[in-house]
């Protein structure tokens, strides 16, 4: 005769016993249906459900594969959707240049009170400036606008300040290299 907990611990009608599986603190036997495919015995964490190679019951591995594939190269699609959405370093580092120039360009007392006067004195030097003199001439104009940008942008700003202003209004270049 069988006791209260060997009862207990039985699979129910249709299933059959495969291993022992942990729930809980407890070891229990691991319940199948009697016909379930063969590699569905593995280790699922769901009571009385045999969980194949994949997490699939009773999926082939051969179906598994070309179901990671087809859904990795779906998830690569969608990732790059995604991050398209979103501007690299260099491009948002060109937008704000592109907005501080347009910021000075557009305010007229700048251009007459700061550019102006420190094109006059860079074309008057008897030498004519180096790259880094006039960069550090048109960062003060850029600095005094901006503040919280860094180093890199502030001097692209410069320089872009510098083509516009010093070589196309003079019709040459008249800075000198290093």
């Amino acid at each position: 005769m069988k006791s209260f907990k060997q009862i207990r611990e039985a699979c129910w009608t249709g299933f059959k016993q495969v291993g022992l599986k942990k729930k809980g603190k407890k070891m229990v036997p691991n319940c199948v249906p009697e016909d379930a495919p063969a590699n569905s015995a593995g280790g699922g964490n769901i009571a009385g459900i045999g969980v194949g190679p994949d997490g699939e019951p009773g999926v082939m591995p051969r179906a598994a594969l070309k179901y990671k594939k087809k859904n990795k190269e779906d998830l690569k699609g969608r990732m790059s959707k995604f991050l398209s959405k979103f501007r690299t370093v260099e491009q948002y580092n060109q937008q704000e240049v592109e907005n501080i120039i347009n910021k000075i360009q557009n305010n007229q007392e700048v251009i007459e009170n700061e550019i102006d006067p420190m094109v006059k004195f860079l074309k008057r030097k008897k030498s004519a400036p180096t790259t880094e003199e006039a960069i550090k001439s048109f960062r003060y104009v850029v600095d005094k606008h901006t503040s919280s940008l860094s180093e890199e942008i502030r001097n692209e700003v410069a320089k872009e300040l510098i083509e516009m202003y010093l070589w196309t209004r003079s019709g040459q270049t008249n800075i000198r290299s290093q």
